[in-house]
């Protein structure tokens, strides 16, 4: 969490307009005066999700423990996402907010909660003695108790045989080069890949200067490769049921759907600057689960699959990650959805789809080094799914199990290339969310 503290003469504040995340208020609580009062800026992020009642605690010992020196008559929890680029839900950051407000009223303190979710006008004078701005990132965990996150376990997977790795006998440098990278050992992202001189020698792509870094020109020859490429994906993908699909590349973070997805990104969000609170897809999942969520489906339907080649996606990617085709502001990525009844079925889909994967490697002569990755939930309830896919490669694969799921995922695999400076280059990757 994020917060800035303002000791102030007075804060007036008037809502405007309800975004699609505004809680529910009732009349009086749609304007507010207060004199002399320690207004207590807030962003709820999204690691805050993992100890929400760790974020309380520390917030309410910070405030309590600044009001203690500048003595305001009031407290105000005043919610201001800006201070952010990494939310949390809305559901997550209203229950800390109102669980902090409890708390201090607990205290015997005068105690306000600004309304969450809405457009807000408002006005306020810092006293400006030296306490008077304060800024602080509160955490869920104290110095005499730090909650730490539990490694991955990584081994070698052969079929079903698993391999400790420092028992393990590599036999093959492009898969040590992916081993040691995925464990940090292996080689840094410094150096200009020699594909970079290439691109530009067979005219095939360039920097454009005109243009925001990560954004390149495309000549003839590059043109036509993408196209044939994209003709490629289009049949193979539809030889498999997928439907074509097409969606917007911008969506309002206003809608709370989009807004909680997106914010799982982070700093990586690539946002327009208008009135409007617009951001430039990542991916094509969003356009995808609106597309689904608004069509009658049967279970006859399912597995219902759509695809969308998204012409482009957008990562504000760092400025000094930006190399070449290695890593764009703006890209092009072929989404597949395959919308499942249960797990069964998709498992089914994910063998089918580790089927088609391998078919690319085969077509355009690409030397896949794989990783494994699950939860170990699900490693323990699949464990011979698991030795039956890996068997599909008929080659050793680097497993990675999670002791628990940090992400929306719960199985997946990477395959990637090792490019010419030992670093693998992921395409493609497929994995069942839940």
């Amino acid at each position: 969490m994020r917060i800035l503290l303002i000791h102030s003469d007075y804060l007036n504040y008037n809502v405007k307009k309800k975004t699609p995340v505004a809680e529910e208020i009732e009349d009086a609580k749609h304007d507010g005066s207060f004199d002399d009062s320690l207004v207590v800026f807030t962003a709820v992020e999204k690691e805050d999700e993992d100890n929400p009642q760790g974020i309380v605690k520390n917030l309410v010992k910070e405030v309590l423990k600044t009001n203690d020196q500048v003595k305001a008559e009031n407290i105000v929890l005043y919610p201001y996402a800006h201070l952010s680029s990494s939310l949390s839900s809305p559901k997550v950051a209203v229950e800390i907010l109102k669980n902090a407000e409890e708390a201090l009223l607990a205290e015997d303190l005068n105690v306000v909660r600004v309304p969450f979710g809405w457009y807000k006008a408002f006005e306020i004078s810092c006293k400006g003695h030296p306490l008077s701005e304060l800024s602080r990132t509160i955490t869920a965990d104290s110095e005499e108790e730090k909650i730490e996150r539990k490694p991955s376990k990584w081994q070698i997977l052969e079929g079903n045989k698993i391999t400790e790795i420092e028992d393990f006998t590599f036999e093959n440098k492009a898969f040590k080069q992916l081993v040691d990278y995925e464990l940090g050992q292996g080689a840094s992202d410094e150096g200009e890949p020699p594909h970079v001189k290439l691109m530009r020698e067979k005219e095939i792509c360039d920097y454009e200067p005109a243009s925001d870094v990560g954004n390149l020109r495309w000549y003839p020859k590059g043109k036509l490769i993408r196209d044939l490429l994209d003709d490629y994906v289009y049949d193979l993908v539809v030889d498999r049921g997928a439907m074509p699909v097409e969606t917007p590349i911008f969506y309002d973070l206003d809608n709370q759907a989009i807004y909680e997805h997106a914010y799982k990104f982070g700093e990586r969000q690539y946002r327009t600057d208008t009135k409007k609170k617009l951001m430039l897809r990542f991916a094509a999942c969003f356009g995808a689960f609106r597309l689904m969520s608004d069509s009658f489906l049967t279970w006859r339907n399912l597995p219902a699959k759509i695809f969308e080649l998204t012409h482009y996606s957008f990562r504000y990617e760092k400025k000094g990650e930006v190399v070449g085709l290695k890593r764009l502001r703006a890209f092009t990525m072929p989404d597949f959805h395959s919308f499942c009844a249960d797990v069964p079925a998709s498992l089914d889909e994910f063998s089918a789809q580790t089927d088609m994967c391998l078919k690319t490697g085969n077509d355009l002569n690409l030397d896949f080094e794989v990783i494994f990755r699950a939860t170990q939930d699900f490693f323990d309830e699949n464990e011979e799914w698991m030795y039956e896919i890996a068997s599909k490669f008929n080659k050793p694969i680097l497993l990675e199990v999670l002791p628990e799921r940090h992400h929306y995922w719960v199985c997946k695999i990477d395959l990637a290339n090792i490019d010419a400076l030992g670093r693998p280059i992921e395409n493609p990757t497929f994995q069942i969310d839940v």
